[in-house]
């Protein structure tokens, strides 16, 4: 099936080498020049893969990110280079982060690995399944989260997170631990990333009882 990507980007010129090149290389793409007209056309499009500029005429890129990434797959292009917007921007949700200017074919390669490892996460089959509060399936080998029979997208690190805590049931960690269990001991965010990623599993899980909060220590999976 053709990967669908939507590019949202107010620079005319840069907005169109980015469409035709993606068109060339294969993918359907829609493009907007402003981040309303592109939230409105996102429900009906349904893209795989969004390349979101940060600096756009009406809504700030990083507002957008927060919206979609739950969802979406994206790559922002930025002018803003500083480490400071990175963190924020990958903390937000994004996959990955290309600064401004580029070469088109950085770009194509990023795209291309990015959906290279989503798939190679998708053709992992297995057998062993388990199952967690009656509607929620878990392939263990495979490493996927099935919820009423649809399986349930987790972006790589909600997926660690994930597993970690389901390899490791009925034991309570602290956020520092998940942090330098999932995130590793060179992670330099704040324990507020394992709350966002927690609240976002719970989310798309669609219940908060499969991972419980233990107040004032962490987390557990029961």
């Amino acid at each position: 099936m053709t990967k669908k990507i939507l590019v949202i980007e107010d620079e005319y010129s840069i907005n169109d080498i980015l469409t035709l090149t993606l068109i060339n290389e294969g993918y359907e793409v829609e493009s907007f020049f402003d981040g309303k007209t592109a939230l409105e056309r996102i429900e009906v499009f349904k893209p795989d893969l969004v390349l979101l500029d940060l600096m756009l005429p009406d809504i700030d890129g990083f507002e957008i990110c927060k919206k979609i990434s739950k969802d979406l797959l994206v790559i922002m292009i930025t002018a803003r280079d500083s480490i400071f917007d990175k963190i924020i921007g990958l903390e937000l949700g994004a996959d990955d982060y290309i600064i401004k200017p580029f070469e088109i074919k950085e770009v194509i390669a990023r795209v291309k690995a990015l959906f290279r490892s989503i798939e190679k996460e998708k053709q992992i089959l297995s057998e062993e399944f388990i199952e967690l509060g009656g509607s929620i399936k878990v392939d263990l080998l495979g490493e996927r989260v099935f919820k009423n029979g649809e399986e349930i997208q987790l972006k790589r690190q909600e997926s660690d997170l994930f597993f970690f805590l389901l390899k490791n049931r009925n034991r309570v960690f602290t956020r520092a631990e998940l942090l330098d269990s999932v995130w590793g001991y060179d992670y330099y965010g704040g324990s507020r990333t394992v709350d966002v990623h927690i609240r976002r599993i719970r989310d798309k899980l669609e219940t908060s009882t499969i991972i419980e909060t233990v107040f004032g220590k962490g987390y557990v999976m029961r």
